[in-house]
């Protein structure tokens, strides 16, 4: 189906109920993924600590960074220029991390390391160039619905 154009000044969250009607359920699928990404990314040390678990390295890229790479991949077509490059280099700079922002042990962690800093309000410029707080609450349960969606009427 076609789809709606948004004026540059939209936020590209606000297109997700157009998405839903239009079956368009992978943009919204790819939308929810990049806003968990994003979030665990603007996240302070400590939380990020909490929420990755016990190893920063084997845990970043399968729980959060893969959303990330995954839209700027396959949505640039959709997305506003400005956001897009937006999100390009806070993937190469996800990309670029060096080992001890990792972390040296499994307890450690690297989150401390100064080159998280760029990255967190990177994501947080990138939530709100999204517009994500206008669609957060409904993300969960609409991005469960299309892979349900999805299950039942594959392509």
């Amino acid at each position: 189906m076609g789809e709606i154009p948004a004026s540059p000044d939209t936020a590209l969250a606000s297109n997700i109920w157009t998405w839903y009607g239009q079956d368009e359920y992978r943009k919204i699928i790819l939308l929810g993924e990049l806003g968990v990404a994003l979030e665990f990314l603007a996240l302070e040390a400590g939380r990020q600590r909490e929420e990755i678990g016990c190893c920063a390295e084997c845990n970043l890229w399968s729980d959060y960074l893969e959303y990330l790479d995954g839209f700027v991949k396959h949505f640039p077509a959709n997305l506003a220029p400005q956001l897009l490059s937006h999100l390009q280099a806070l993937l190469r700079g996800c990309e670029a991390l060096c080992r001890e922002a990792y972390g040296i042990t499994l307890e450690d962690n690297g989150f401390q390391h100064p080159q998280w800093q760029p990255l967190r309000e990177g994501a947080r410029e990138a939530l709100a160039l999204l517009g994500w707080s206008e669609v957060r609450e409904h993300m969960p349960e609409l991005t469960e619905n299309c892979r349900a969606a999805l299950r039942k009427w594959p392509d």
